[in-house]
C-alpha cells in the first residue's frame, strides 16, 4: 500500500553534484531496482528529482513564500505505517535545513487554514498555527475535477513542532 508523499521547495536550483550525492547517501537503486528507489530503516521510499513545472512550485505567486521556488525534492513512502510518516518528515527536514527550503506537504494537514472547495482563495500565512512553533502557509489549487483544494507548506520550525504533536501525520 502506498503511503504519504511530501517534498521540499528550494529557493535555488539544486546543484547537479548534490543530486548524485543524495542518491548515493540514500543508497538509491539498491535493492529495489529503480534508480530512485531506496530503503530507509527497512521501509521502501521513492526519491523524485525530476524538474518541476512552475505550477507545481507555486511560482506563479512568489508572494506566498516571499521567494519563487526554483527546484524541489520529493519523496514517497511506499508503506503507510506511523513510522513511515515520521521517516518522511525527517527526510524533508534534512533537505529543508541543508538548502533553506520549505516543506511541501502535498496536500492539506489536519490543522491550519482550510479553504472552501467552491472558490479560489488567496494564500494565507499563519505564524504559530494551533500554538505550534513556525510558519504554515495554505494555498488553494484547482483539482482535476474542477473544484478547489487546500495545500499546506511549512518551515523547518513548524515541521519539527508538528513531528512532536500527538496529531502528527503527513499527507497521504
Amino acid at each position: 500500500m502506498a503511503g504519504p508523499t511530501a517534498g521540499v521547495l528550494l529557493p535555488t536550483k539544486l546543484p547537479e553534484e548534490f543530486r548524485g550525492e543524495l542518491r548515493t547517501r540514500l543508497r538509491c537503486g539498491s535493492p529495489l531496482g529503480s534508480d530512485d528507489d531506496f530503503l530507509l530503516e527497512g521501509e521502501p521510499f521513492i526519491l523524485d528529482l525530476r524538474p518541476r513545472s512552475p505550477e507545481q512550485l507555486i511560482a506563479e505567486d512568489p508572494r506566498v513564500l516571499g521567494w519563487a521556488p526554483q527546484d524541489a525534492v520529493s519523496f514517497a513512502a511506499m508503506c503507510n505505517g506511523h513510522e513511515d510518516h515520521r521517516l518522511l518528515a525527517r527526510l524533508c527536514l534534512d533537505i529543508a535545513e541543508d538548502f533553506g527550503g520549505v516543506v511541501d506537504f502535498h496536500g492539506a494537514l489536519p490543522i491550519g487554514p482550510h479553504f472552501d472547495r467552491t472558490s479560489l482563495a488567496k494564500p494565507v500565512r499563519v505564524s504559530n498555527p494551533d500554538g505550534l512553533d513556525g510558519v504554515l502557509w495554505a494555498t488553494a489549487y484547482r483539482t482535476m475535477w474542477g473544484d478547489f483544494a487546500t495545500s499546506h507548506y511549512g518551515d523547518v520550525e513548524f515541521l519539527r513542532a508538528w513531528l512532536g504533536d500527538p496529531r502528527f501525520r503527513m499527507v497521504k
